[in-house]
């Protein structure tokens, strides 16, 4: 009789030994699961990130960005992030001249550009110095604006999946899309 209880002691240690290593060693749930990020595209096209000159960029921004799956499934952009990064000249304290990057964001709902950034604000500004236009006027659009050495980004893209041809999801159903990068060059 005291062995049979010596041995179920035994045993019983056994086992919490075993299943305590064992929970110690499963992976936390969500770990291993990968997450499906639907690519984005500039208009409709196959551009998504890499070199790009001006005027196709222009006219693909026009129309706005794009979203499909591999499996031809088919997204609304509900809203992305912009950024720009502006190559400029400017002239440091000594007179030397240094090409720095100026960079500016925004939130654009839908899947074109807001219009603070699309439109040019002012018909004609003037160079205080000269009375020129001056060339590098931030008034001006982004079309206008762009040139080779720039960059732009689209990130945080939230997109929602269409259910048919005319109906989509809710915005509040929006998922992450895939994020794009651009460099203008000549």
């Amino acid at each position: 009789m005291m062995v049979y209880r010596i041995a179920n002691i035994v045993l019983i240690g056994l086992l919490m030994i075993i299943s305590v290593r064992s929970t110690s060693q499963q992976k936390p749930a969500g770990k291993n699961t990968k997450v499906f990020i639907p690519p984005v595209y500039l208009g409709n096209s196959e551009y998504r990130n890499g070199p790009i000159k001006k005027d196709v960029f222009n006219s693909l921004l026009r129309q706005g960005l794009t979203c499909h799956d591999s499996a031809g499934n088919k997204y609304r952009v509900v809203g992305f992030d912009f950024g720009y990064s502006e190559r400029r000249l400017y002239e440091d304290s000594v007179g030397n001249l240094v090409t720095m990057m100026d960079y500016s964001g925004e939130y654009c709902k839908g899947d074109t550009l807001s219009g603070d950034i699309a439109t040019t604000r002012h018909s004609l500004v003037k160079d205080p110095f000269y009375g020129d236009p001056d060339p590098n006027d931030v008034s001006k659009s982004l079309y206008e604006r762009v040139k080779p050495g720039d960059t732009v980004y689209f990130y945080h893209v939230v997109v929602a999946k269409y259910i048919d041809a005319t109906t989509s999801l809710p915005d509040s159903a929006g998922i992450r899309g895939g994020n794009m990068k651009f460099y203008f060059v000549k």
